[in-house]
């Protein structure tokens, strides 16, 4: 009888503790402030990059660089060509022949080592130029969400259309690789960074 009533103690204990646990669980769920609705932008990368005074600038100095490359191409070109004229009147089977043969066969492979060197290059310096302008507009619109109170800021791909009558993989890759579906036009801060950046970038 006594062991009877031990275990009901044992019982009743556990029972209270439990009921404890879950008014104590209860009271700290309940006392969490509610969520703060988070400030959002959008902002339409391929505009600002579109509208930087910079970007021109640059793209003008890369332009530049380019042709004075292509003015080296130009010249192993031109070599080229006086080395066929000279091919046209010797005549097959002399050693001037061969020789004027071998010779244009290396610039050959000169200018297309320098074709090849020159696609390279202007694609390495496009992405540079692509890459640091990246760089200050993520810091442009830092500066303005920290101004502004943005929370968060996303890249706008509404207006990017599903394909229509395209296969079925395609449309609905398209669909899921969406992350903006509508916004509202008070929230693209795209003009904004851009006017902030411009202006940076003429400030004496």
């Amino acid at each position: 009888m006594q062991t009877s009533k031990n275990t009901l103690l044992t019982l009743t204990s556990l029972a209270i503790l439990i009921g404890a646990a879950f008014v104590f669980q209860a009271n700290a769920t309940s006392s969490r402030p509610p969520a703060q609705p988070t400030a959002i932008a959008v902002v339409d990368i391929m505009n600002i990059i579109d509208g930087l005074n910079e970007r021109t600038v640059l793209e003008g100095q890369l332009e530049a660089r380019m042709e004075a490359r292509q003015e080296q191409l130009n010249e192993v070109v031109k070599q080229l060509e006086a080395i066929d004229a000279d091919i046209q009147v010797l005549e097959p089977g002399t050693d001037a022949y061969r020789e004027k043969f071998r010779e244009g066969l290396e610039k050959q492979a000169v200018a297309k080592a320098r074709r090849e060197a020159l696609s390279q290059i202007v694609s390495i310096d496009t992405g540079s130029v692509m890459a640091g302008l990246y760089t200050k507009i993520e810091t442009a619109i830092s500066d303005i969400a920290d101004r502004e109170g943005y929370d968060i800021v996303l890249f706008d791909d509404s207006s990017f259309e599903v394909p229509d009558g395209a296969p079925n993989p395609d449309v609905v890759r398209a669909i899921i690789s969406k992350s903006v579906v509508y916004r509202h036009d008070s929230i693209d801060i795209t003009q904004q960074v851009i006017t902030l950046m411009n202006n940076e970038y003429s400030a004496p």
